[in-house]
């Protein structure tokens, strides 16, 4: 019986430890105008909550927006180019990724986040990855996103204003646009 109370006991505190460890929370989303980025909770891969796009440091940031996870694919493409363009101009540009995923249990909440966490291994890039499990419909509405299929590229000024936005996989083409709206 002792054996019994003791397992219970053990089972409970690994319980409320495992539990207490999924401090990757969900994020009500608070719009303005239609011209700004939602304002979203998240946490990055290092752990550290982030409320973006108030988070923003640098003149600009270059955010793309993925919904699956075969669309990391999508995202390298155009980060080959972010990439440059960011370590060309450290002090004015910067670089977000925000995998968007519907709000779900704490416990599939923490996997996901430990999975994404074990497949970046730069510190640099786990700051830049805020993964966000929001009201998607909203979200979605107000950055007049209708297809969860594809990739989203934002450029935002330091408030979160919408300077420029494309979608989809990258070509040369869209990356000139783009590049056209960055202050170098």
């Amino acid at each position: 019986m002792k054996k019994r109370i003791i397992a219970s006991f053990i089972s409970f505190a690994l319980l409320l430890l495992f539990i207490s460890s999924c401090s990757v929370g969900t994020s009500e989303v608070k719009t303005s105008s239609k011209d700004y980025f939602p304002i979203v909770g998240g946490l990055d891969l290092q752990g550290n909550e982030q409320t973006f796009p108030n988070c923003l440091e640098k003149d600009q940031t270059i955010c793309v927006v993925a919904y699956q996870r075969w669309q990391q694919e999508w995202v390298d493409e155009w980060y080959v180019e972010i990439e440059k363009v960011v370590n060309g101009n450290p002090k004015t540009l910067s670089y977000y990724e925000i995998p968007t995923i519907s709000k779900l249990s704490a416990p599939v909440r923490w996997w996901i986040h430990r999975g994404m966490r074990g497949g970046i291994t730069s510190e640099k890039m786990r700051s830049q990855v805020i993964t966000i499990h929001i009201d998607k419909e909203s979200f979605n509405k107000h950055l007049e996103i209708n297809d969860e299929e594809i990739v989203y590229i934002f450029i935002l000024d330091n408030d979160g204003k919408i300077i420029y936005r494309d979608k989809g996989r990258f070509s040369d083409e869209k990356w000139l646009k783009l590049a056209n709206y960055l202050e170098q």
